[in-house]
């Protein structure tokens, strides 16, 4: 599991082409550095925001091919350990896929990636986060000034809907019992 090359296709394959392409050609300003780092981030962003996205064989018109980007697999192998553990922690939250709590469980730790739906379930969340920050980061932005707007809306939007109840009394409670 998360140990040889990972593709994009289609019209995610174009989007994390944009995400990860320079925006400022003076400070060579980029919103992703890697296709691996899109690809660490993606499933987390996908399933915080509840979005899922089925395989898709866009063509570029230019070529009449579809879309790919790579992950080389020694980056994903060097990933490793924070794609399984995104991995996991979906699988231990994703309720609606698995309602019974000891086989998300199972599907965390003791199966983990033994069953193609569950790394299916997963490829999903990965291009449903993919959708997100392509709408929110790069869909319409034309200038320097866009791009850093949407990236501060991005991260506001963000905040005000996974932490504005995150107080620090909030986590010492936590903490202390």
């Amino acid at each position: 599991m998360f140990d040889k090359q990972y593709r994009f296709r289609g019209r995610h394959a174009f989007r994390v082409s944009a995400l990860t392409s320079v925006f400022d050609n003076e400070s060579k300003a980029k919103l992703f550095d890697r296709n691996v780092d899109v690809y660490a981030n993606a499933p987390l962003v996908g399933f915080l925001f509840g979005r899922t996205a089925a395989l898709d064989d866009t063509k570029n018109p230019e070529t009449n091919q579809v879309y790919n980007q790579n992950v080389m697999g020694d980056r994903v192998i060097y990933s490793q350990e924070e794609l399984l553990f995104n991995y996991r922690l979906i699988m231990l939250l994703d309720k609606d896929y698995e309602p019974d709590e000891d086989k998300r469980i199972d599907k965390a730790f003791r199966h983990a990636g033994e069953d193609p739906a569950d790394m299916e379930r997963f490829d999903s969340y990965v291009r449903g986060g993919i959708d997100v920050l392509y709408e929110k980061l790069i869909d319409g932005a034309t200038n320097v000034d866009d791009y850093m707007n949407r990236l501060f809306d991005f991260v506001y939007d963000f905040q005000d809907r996974f932490n504005s109840e995150a107080t620090s009394e909030t986590i010492l409670k936590l903490c202390s019992q």
